[in-house]
């Protein structure tokens, strides 16, 4: 982060960005660090394990600026999205394949398998 006048204080509103596994949440950490985005990563749920899911959050001021980071760390993780793919503009309610509704965090649909991608 870029200095304590920006550094995020206990108590302050701040969105979500993208909940992801730990080395896409740690990629977009350092992304937003570069970008001098103030952010808060948090585990999603009690654990805190490699495997689980965290969140990344910004304050709401910043969260265009930082959507802009996600879409650029999701181009690099996953590379064959195509270039207009905005992460942001899914419905993240329900399984894009059988429609079943989903809880925020879920790596793959309860109903039929689908493996999720987060959005954020």
């Amino acid at each position: 982060m870029s200095g304590d006048d920006d550094a995020i204080r206990p108590g302050e509103e701040l969105q979500l960005l993208r909940s992801a596994q730990l080395d896409w949440s740690h990629l977009l950490a350092e992304r937003l660090q570069e970008a001098e985005i103030p952010h808060e990563v948090k585990p999603v749920g009690e654990r805190r394990a490699t495997d689980s899911q965290w969140a990344v959050y910004v304050r709401s001021a910043d969260l265009e600026r930082a959507r802009e980071v996600d879409r650029e760390v999701l181009r690099e993780v996953m590379p064959d999205v195509p270039e207009d793919f905005d992460p942001s503009a899914l419905d993240t309610s329900q399984c894009p394949a059988c429609g079943e509704p989903v809880t925020e965090g879920l790596a793959e649909c309860p109903e039929c398998g689908l493996a999720l991608l987060e959005g954020g």
